[in-house]
This record gives structure tokens, C-alpha cells and sequence, in this order.
């Protein structure tokens, strides 16, 4: 492994983390250096055009950042792309497709992340939402067989809304390409469909071409996509979509319209604009993968360094305390970009957690589940630190 190539992106955040061991990229990645010419661009686009700014931005940035994105996806109509300054926003508004005052039927796992979970399940309380959570405990004993039970699920009743993620966020567990092909294909015509990609985008590569026109995908940059906050996106099928949720930005190309009755909207993806943001994350967004373009840094290349450093951890790490939950016959297929340890109790989660932050080793913890994430910025000597540390 040669990191010195990759640590060369990084040297602001990685001084500002001196003494420190960064293995928390799952939650939030450090910044490339370019990052901070995006952001001073955006100010300085902000401050001599004023309101003018927009144009750029609606004319060039907007436009520059749904094509790097189409790119990384192999999408085919980059113009489907919508943002919004979180994906809790953009699932809202697909939610508001649905008439209030009628009975939702929703599928899901019990593996997704707070925002939807805790979303769907206060809209649950109001007795019009009903959710059926397929369990993830056992995905990993048998991944074939939990893909076919979900498909069975799908087809036992007559859900208005799928959501599932891309990767699970408390385990690391990735769907395949072909697995994510063969569910979504399954689903009923009517049946929307929500995909979760936080934890897979800018991580692993995918190609999803084959389901642009069947799903909702969401995104955004504070994770693997390294641009930080208040850069995030949907993927939008083909349709005529009329969410009640709607702000006023998804107004502009019906602005030449003669006032009616009935509020107009886009007969594309801009239906799902919201009102004003804060653009400064697109900016950040285009600097940043403008940047690996121009050097060959691909999604796959950043996936290949990651999977190095995963598989030397599972080789070299042993614990009786702890349980990790992935094989390394698993890894060597398909898995998230940060690694989970189980503890069997919370004081040994507690007992580790702290060893870890003692050692200035950071990471993040959920309920008994210990996460390391892994970037492009570790080397082997960092690697071989966390693995002595990670032992109790």
C-alpha cells in the first residue's frame, strides 16, 4: 500500500488530527484540501454576485455536480438529480406523494438509518401508517435466503412504499449489484421504491443503470463523498410526481404558467426541488471530484485501497471478547467500508469504546456495536496500531 500518494489530499484535516487516529470515515470523512477551494469559491461567488450567484448555480454548478454524479453511478440522465441539504428532506417529500388521510402501507428492514426509522414510526402512531420490518439478524448466516424471504415479503401484500438501504449502516452489510437488480425487479409495478445508498456512494462501485427508471435512489456527500454537509441528492424516476411537501425552487419551470386552481409542477425530477439552501456543499462536492477525476482517484480505486486495509484487520485480529460481524470469505465479496465488532455486553462495549478513545483512536459506537471506518488516508502503521488496540 502506498498511502503517501493518498495523505497528500488530506494534509489540513489530517494536522488538525495530530495525535489522533482517525477510523470514524463511516460517520464523518475527512475533507481533501480541495475541498476548501470549493467552499472559499462559494463565498466568493456569494459575496461580489449577491442574488446573481443562483444563476451560476442553477447554470453551471448545479449542472457540473449531476454529472460527476451520473458518472459515479453510471446513471444515463444526470438531469433526474435533485438536492436538498439532507436525504431526510428528499424522503419527506417522496412520503408526501401519499394522501394523508388514507391507510400507508410501507416495507422495511429493521436495519435502516434514525432518520427513517424514527420518521416512519412517528408516522406510524397516527394508526394510517402501517410497517411491516423485516428482520436483518440472520443476513449474514444465509444472504441468498434473506433476499429471497424480503422478496416474499414484497409480494405478500400490497405495500404502497419499499425503503432499504444500499449497505446497512449498524452492520456494514452491502447488497450486491445483481442482489439490489433482482428485488427491485420483483417489486409490483405501482410500488415505489426507496434506496437508501448513504453508506455505498463514493464507497463501493456500483452501476445503476438497470434501476435509474424503477427507484428513488438517495445520497449526499458528508460520508464517503468527502464534501461535508448540505450536499445531498435523489435520484428521480420518469413520472408526474405532485408531492404535497413541495417548496418554492420546484415553481421555476412553471413559472411562465397561467395562474390556476391547481398548484403546477415540473413533469420531471425538479418537482422535487424544496426552497432556498445553501449551495456551499455543491461547491465543495465539484472541487472535490473534479479533482480525482483529473488524478485517476476512482470509486473503485478508493474501494481496492479500503478493501486492502479491511482484509489485513480481519487476518491479524483475534478477540474473544468481541465478535466481528462479517467473514472474511464475505468481505472478500462485497461489504461497507467500516467494520463492526460486537460486544456481548454493554460493559464490555463500554470497556473497549474507551480503550479505543484513550488510545486516540477514533470511532463510533451503537448500542453494543463498536464501528471503525476506513479511508484513503490510513496507513499501515495506523493499521497496525488499531489492530493491537482493538484487543482487550
Amino acid at each position: 500500500m502506498n498511502e503517501t500518494n493518498f495523505k497528500k489530499y488530506y494534509t489540513k484535516s489530517l494536522k488538525g488530527h495530530e495525535g489522533h487516529y482517525h477510523f470514524a470515515a463511516h460517520s464523518h470523512h475527512l475533507w481533501p484540501d480541495i475541498s476548501e477551494v470549493g467552499h472559499q469559491e462559494a463565498w466568493t461567488d456569494a459575496s461580489l454576485q449577491s442574488d446573481k450567484k443562483w444563476e451560476k448555480i442553477f447554470s453551471t454548478i448545479i449542472p457540473d455536480v449531476q454529472k460527476l454524479i451520473a458518472e459515479i453511478l453510471h446513471l444515463k440522465n444526470s438531469e433526474r438529480i435533485v438536492f436538498a441539504p439532507n436525504t431526510h428532506e428528499l424522503v419527506n417529500r417522496v412520503l408526501s406523494l401519499f394522501p394523508v388521510d388514507q391507510e400507508l402501507n410501507v416495507l422495511t428492514t429493521t436495519s435502516e438509518f434514525y432518520s427513517f426509522s424514527r420518521q416512519i414510526s412517528r408516522l406510524e402512531e397516527n394508526n394510517l401508517t402501517k410497517v411491516t420490518r423485516v428482520s436483518t439478524q440472520s443476513i449474514f448466516e444465509n444472504r441468498k435466503a434473506w433476499v429471497e424471504n424480503f422478496i416474499q415479503e414484497m409480494k405478500n401484500k400490497n405495500f404502497d412504499l419499499i425503503f432499504l438501504s444500499q449497505v446497512f449502516f449498524d452492520s456494514g452489510f452491502a447488497f450486491t449489484q445483481k442482489e439490489l437488480e433482482q428485488i427491485v425487479e420483483a417489486k409490483p409495478e405501482k410500488t415505489l421504491f426507496i434506496l437508501d445508498g448513504y453508506h455505498g456512494f463514493c464507497a463501493l462501485p456500483y452501476d445503476l443503470s438497470k434501476l435509474e427508471d424503477k427507484i428513488f435512489f438517495v445520497a449526499g456527500g458528508y460520508k464517503y463523498a468527502q464534501a461535508g454537509e448540505g450536499v445531498c441528492f435523489m435520484v428521480v424516476p420518469k413520472g408526474n410526481w405532485r408531492p404535497s411537501n413541495t417548496g418554492w425552487f420546484a415553481s421555476f419551470m412553471t413559472l411562465h404558467q397561467a395562474a390556476s386552481e391547481k398548484v403546477a409542477y415540473p413533469q420531471d425530477a425538479n418537482a422535487f426541488w424544496g426552497g432556498t439552501f445553501d449551495p456551499t456543499g455543491l461547491y465543495r462536492f465539484r472541487a472535490v471530484w473534479n479533482l480525482f477525476k483529473q488524478e485517476g482517484l476512482t470509486v473503485e480505486k478508493i474501494h481496492k485501497h479500503v478493501h486492502f486495509l479491511q482484509t489485513a484487520t480481519i487476518r491479524n485480529f483475534a478477540s474473544e471478547h468481541t465478535t466481528l460481524l462479517i467473514n472474511e470469505e464475505d468481505l472478500l465479496d462485497w461489504h461497507g467500508h467500516f467494520l463492526t465488532y460486537l460486544a456481548p455486553s454493554e460493559e464490555v462495549a463500554n470497556t473497549l469504546s474507551n480503550k479505543l478513545l484513550e488510545s486516540k483512536i477514533l470511532h463510533d459506537r451503537r448500542g453494543l456495536r463498536i464501528r471503525i471506518g476506513y479511508g484513503l488516508y490510513q496507513s499501515d502503521e495506523e493499521l497496525i496500531y488499531l489492530i493491537r488496540n482493538l484487543c482487550l
